[in-house]
C-alpha cells in the first residue's frame, strides 16, 4: 500500500485520452483502506474511486487522491431451492462475474455479458443493458465508512438504485466505499428476460428457448459488431444516456414531427427513448474533431480512433447534444462521469431586489449607458464535473437564460425564498421535459415554495407545467451526482439564509452577518462572490465596508462583489475604490477557477 504522486492514469482508463493524478494507490483489503483512510492525503484531499476506468473522462489533471480497488474473491452461498446468493469483491472485473455466474448456471446477469469495468462500479452506476440492470439483482452492497472508519451493509433498497443511479452517486459519494456486492440470482440456466430488442427474435432463430449461455453469448456478439474493442480503439462504451421523457412530452414530440419515435416504457408515466437514434437522425454518425469520433455503428459511443484529448471528446459530445436539441428538443445527458475540478461561474445577474436600473428612477447610475451598469436580479451558473448548476431562479430568469443561452441545468440551489431570487422558477419548465428538475431547498422554502407553486405538487397536474424533485437540504454537505456541495448559513437580518461553496469556489448573498463557525467554511477558497450593497448600512445587507472587512478576514485569492442597487454608484467607479483583489461583479461576467 504505498501512495504514488503524479501518476499517470492512461491506461487504467478505457478512453486511452491522457489522464493523471496528484496522488494514487490502490488496496487489496478493507484493512488496507482502512491505512489509507488515516493518512494526511486521505484526510486533506478530494478522493476519487477508479474502478475499470471505463465511466470517466479525465478534463485535465485529477488535483486529488486516485483510489484503486483490488479486493478480489467470488463466492457461492446457498439460500434455497430458488435463489442463490453470489458475493463478488469490488475489484473483480464485472464480465468476468458474469462469465463465473453463467458457468455456475445462474441466471440474471446474463443480459449485462460484456459491459466494462470493475463490480463495485456496478452497484455504484446501477450499469444495465438489453433490458436488465444490476440494481435489479443486487442484494446487499457492503461498504467501508470513512466517516466512522467501520464496514456498513446497504439493503438493495437502501441503495435507491434508479437509471444508471444510485445513493453512492449522491449522499454516499466520498463517504461510502464499495467493498463487495451482493447478487440474488436464479439457479435456472433458462434465459428468462428476452424482451428487449434483438433478444425478441432469439428464440425463433435458435428454434428453442435460449440459455443464459446463449443469450450472454449473442449479446457480446452484437456488442462486439457495434462497439468498438477498447484494447484497440479507446471508448468508454454508451457515451449517452437515453433520455427518459413524460408521456406527454413524447406525445407532443412525435405529433410536432409527424412520425413515430422508438421508444419503450420507463415506469408509470415515462417513455424511454433510444439515444443512439436520436444521434443518427441528427445526422451525427461519423462526426469528428482530431482523434475522437462518433462511432459508425453505434453513434452512442465515441471513441478514440487516435491522439484523442479530452477536449476533442467533451467537443464532438456537446456537437451531438446541439444537434440532437436542435432537432428534436431533447437534451441528451453524458452516461461517462466528467472528472474535472475547474469551474467556471457566469454572472447571471448582480443587481438587488429592484434591478439597476430601478423602474420610475432617472438618476445618473440608472441613465447610465455602461452595459455593466444594466444589473438584472442576483443569480450565477455554474459548470463544473460536467454539470451545470443554477444558484437561484431570480425574477429575471428567462431573460438570463435566453441572454446566455441555457439549454441545460441539472440541479438549482436555492439560497432562500425571497421573490428576486425565486420568481423565475416557472421558468424552469423547460430543463423538467427530461424528468423532476432536482431542487435543493431549506425546509421553511420547501413549505413556501410548495403553497406559492401548488400547481406544480398537484396529483394531477395540468400537462406541462414544470415538475421539481425538492430535496430539503440541512446546513451539512451534500453530492449532486459526486460533487460535493457545502451550504453556508448566513443570517439576512434576522432570516437565517443558505450560501454555498462548491470547490473553491463561494457564493454568499443577502448577508448581513456570518456565524465564526461558518466563516470556516469559507477558508481557502480561490474565490468568492459575496453581497456588497452600497455604501450606507442596510440591516439586511453587508455595506461595501462590511463586505470588504470579510473579505480581508477570509483571505480568498479574490474576491467579486454583487447584489448592488443603484446607490452603489458606476461600475467604473466602483473599479477605482476597492483593492486589487476586489472587483465589482457585473452581468454576463464569467470567472474562471482552475
Amino acid at each position: 500500500m504505498n501512495i504514488t504522486e503524479h501518476k499517470d492514469l492512461t491506461p487504467l482508463t478505457t478512453f486511452g485520452v491522457p489522464a493523471k493524478a496528484r496522488y494514487y494507490a490502490e488496496y487489496s483489503s478493507e484493512q488496507e483502506l482502512l491505512k489509507l483512510s488515516r493518512t494526511d492525503i486521505f484526510i486533506n484531499n478530494e478522493v476519487l474511486h477508479l474502478g475499470g476506468g471505463s465511466n470517466l473522462l479525465f478534463i485535465g489533471e485529477y488535483d486529488g487522491l486516485v483510489l484503486h480497488s483490488r479486493i478480489k474473491g467470488i463466492t457461492r452461498y446457498e439460500k434455497d431451492p430458488e435463489h442463490v446468493f453470489v458475493i463478488a469483491g469490488a475489484g473483480e472485473v464485472w464480465d468476468d462475474l458474469v462469465d463465473w455466474c453463467v458457468a455456475q448456471g445462474l441466471g440474471g446477469l446474463e443480459n449485462m455479458a460484456g459491459i466494462p469495468g470493475n463490480v463495485g462500479a456496478s452497484a455504484v452506476q446501477n450499469v444495465g443493458a438489453y433490458g436488465a440492470e444490476a440494481g435489479d439483482f443486487i442484494h446487499s452492497v457492503e461498504c467501508f465508512d470513512t466517516l466512522t472508519r467501520k464496514p456498513r451493509r446497504f439493503k438493495a433498497a437502501e441503495c435507491r438504485f434508479g437509471y444508471r443511479d444510485s445513493f453512492f452517486k449522491h449522499e454516499g459519494k466520498e463517504r461510502y466505499v464499495v467493498l463487495r456486492v451482493a447478487f440474488r440470482l436464479h439457479p435456472d440456466t433458462t434465459a428468462k428476460n428476452l424482451e428487449y430488442g434483438p433478444l425478441k427474435e432469439l428464440a425463433s432463430r435458435l428454434g428453442h428457448t435460449p440459455e443464459i449461455s446463449e443469450v450472454a453469448a449473442e449479446i457480446r456478439r452484437i456488442r462486439n459488431e457495434k462497439l468498438p474493442d477498447p484494447q484497440i480503439v479507446g471508448s468508454a462504451g454508451s457515451f449517452f444516456k437515453n433520455p427518459v421523457i413524460g408521456n406527454y412530452h413524447y406525445s407532443e414530440l412525435c405529433a410536432t414531427l409527424g412520425e413515430e419515435i422508438p421508444a419503450h416504457p420507463a415506469g408509470e408515466h415515462h417513455m424511454k427513448l433510444s439515444a443512439a437514434w436520436l444521434i443518427d437522425q441528427a445526422g451525427m454518425k461519423g462526426y469528428r474533431v482530431g482523434g475522437a469520433v462518433v462511432w459508425e455503428k453505434q453513434p452512442l459511443v465515441i471513441a478514440n480512433t487516435g491522439g484523442a484529448t479530452a477536449r476533442d471528446v467533451v467537443d464532438v459530445a456537446e456537437a451531438v447534444r446541439t444537434a440532437v436539441r436542435r432537432e428534436f428538443n431533447i437534451n441528451l445527458r453524458p452516461e461517462v462521469n466528467y472528472i474535472d475540478t475547474s469551474i467556471l461561474v457566469t454572472v447571471l445577474g448582480s443587481g438587488t431586489s429592484k434591478g439597476v436600473p430601478e423602474v420610475g428612477c432617472e438618476c445618473r447610475v440608472c441613465r447610465s449607458e455602461d452595459s455593466r451598469d444594466k444589473r438584472l436580479r442576483a443569480s450565477v451558473l455554474v459548470r463544473t464535473h460536467g454539470m451545470n448548476i443554477l444558484i437561484d431562479p431570480s425574477a429575471d430568469f428567462r431573460a438570463q437564460a435566453l441572454q446566455h443561452h441555457i439549454f441545460d441545468i441539472d440541479a438549482v440551489l436555492i439560497t432562500h425564498g425571497h421573490y428576486d431570487h425565486v420568481g423565475g422558477i416557472d421558468d424552469l419548465r423547460p430543463f423538467c421535459s427530461m424528468g423532476d428538475l432536482p431542487l435543493y431547498v431549506r425546509s421553511d422554502v420547501d413549505a413556501d415554495l410548495r403553497k406559492r407553486l401548488d400547481y406544480c405538487f398537484t396529483e394531477h397536474p395540468y400537462p406541462g407545467v414544470p415538475k421539481f424533485d425538492m430535496r430539503v437540504i440541512d446546513n451539512y454537505p451534500f453530492y449532486i451526482n459526486g460533487l460535493k456541495i457545502v451550504p453556508i448559513e448566513v443570517m439576512h437580518g434576522k432570516k437565517p439564509i443558505f450560501g454555498y461553496r462548491i470547490g473553491r469556489f463561494g457564493y454568499v448573498t443577502d448577508a448581513k452577518h456570518i456565524d465564526e463557525r461558518e466563516k470556516e467554511k469559507l477558508t481557502g477558497l480561490d474565490t468568492l462572490i459575496v453581497n456588497g450593497l452600497r455604501d450606507r448600512e442596510h440591516f439586511a445587507h453587508f455595506s461595501f465596508a462590511e463586505a470588504v472587512s470579510l473579505i480581508e478576514e477570509l483571505k480568498p485569492r479574490r474576491a467579486f462583489l454583487t447584489h448592488f442597487c443603484h446607490e452603489a454608484g458606476l461600475h467604473r467607479e466602483m473599479m477605482e475604490r476597492f483593492p486589487d483583489n476586489i472587483q465589482p461583479a457585473y452581468d454576463g461576467q464569467i470567472i474562471e477557477i482552475d
